[in-house]
């Protein structure tokens, strides 16, 4: 069954190993670059433009984003999907494999590609942002979240999981790598908008109005900042006291503000968290994907069986 995977899908592993061998190149070269730049500027407190001409290779690290659904899409909804179709499920379960060996082979070989390609990348990139990371703490927001540590690996194992059980159930190929890219944005934007924010109980701090709002520690992921007015949430159109708005400077007018009980409030993440998030985001996806297998095993017995 090893000597028929590997026949299978050499061509699929060959251009998987290229493209990482091909990205990782850059990585280490302007990596090692930038590392030694940033000891050498901070010597001199002159790293202001420590970036300056590495914007297509920033470009190509925050690009990864889009790895695990590419994993999904051209291995997770082919592997299983592509010889169903091709009505070449017969001939295999003719020979001396059974079909619980070809499925089980199939999924074992699905997911080692899978972590290994995955972890290859986020590896790489996670490497790579070190220099940013220390220059500028901001991994705990959005795409550097998204790119970094564990959770494309969480990513990648839902987006194969999803395009396995897809191509199940809808036995063609490319519907199933539709389902795939729709199923894994919507899950994807899902838990990043409306479950991440809320994974350890957020912390709140009033600040004054002087401070525009920013005033979390650094690296900290800023939830939502609000208007407040003696504790109450203001919305709409704000008219400040009169007496604040005849100020003459805007130092002045922050001073009156603050003594009408104008405030800031801001609740956060601090940046102590983030790798008890990127484990909490990556348990919750690989979570799914289990799930996703289960179902997807089971619906092939019943529809084969």
């Amino acid at each position: 069954m090893i000597w028929v995977l590997w026949r299978q899908h050499r061509a699929q592993v060959a251009i998987a190993a290229a493209a990482v061998l091909a990205f990782a190149v850059p990585v280490l070269i302007t990596g090692r670059k930038l590392a030694d730049a940033l000891i050498a500027c901070r010597s001199g407190n002159t790293c202001g433009g420590l970036f300056d001409g590495y914007q297509a290779m920033t470009t190509l690290v925050n690009i990864t984003v889009a790895v695990p659904l590419l994993i999904g899409v051209f291995w997770g909804a082919t592997v299983v999907c592509r010889e169903v179709e091709a009505g070449t499920t017969a001939l295999v379960w003719a020979q001396s494999i059974t079909r619980r060996r070809w499925l089980w082979s199939k999924l074992l070989a699905l997911f080692v590609f899978t972590l290994a390609s995955s972890a290859a990348v986020a590896g790489l990139v996670t490497w790579w942002s070190n220099t940013h990371n220390a220059q500028v703490e901001s991994r705990f927001n959005g795409l550097q979240f998204d790119i970094q540590g564990v959770t494309p690996v969480g990513y990648a194992l839902f987006a194969s999981a999803l395009g396995f059980l897809a191509g199940v159930l809808w036995r063609r190929t490319l519907p199933a790598m539709a389902t795939t890219i729709g199923g894994f944005v919507v899950v994807r934007i899902a838990i990043e908008n409306y479950l991440r924010p809320h994974f350890m109980a957020p912390l709140v701090r009033s600040l004054p109005m002087s401070s525009g709002g920013d005033g979390v520690p650094s690296g900290s992921f800023t939830i939502s900042k609000e208007l407040t007015l003696h504790g109450h949430v203001l919305s709409g159109p704000i008219t400040a006291p009169t007496g604040c708005s005849r100020s003459g400077t805007r130092e002045t007018m922050d001073e009156c503000l603050n003594a009408s009980g104008f405030r800031f409030r801001v609740t956060y993440q601090p940046g102590g968290r983030y790798w008890g998030f990127q484990w909490i985001e990556f348990g919750v996806f690989a979570a799914l994907a289990v799930l996703l297998v289960a179902s997807g095993v089971v619906l092939l017995r019943r529809q084969d069986g």
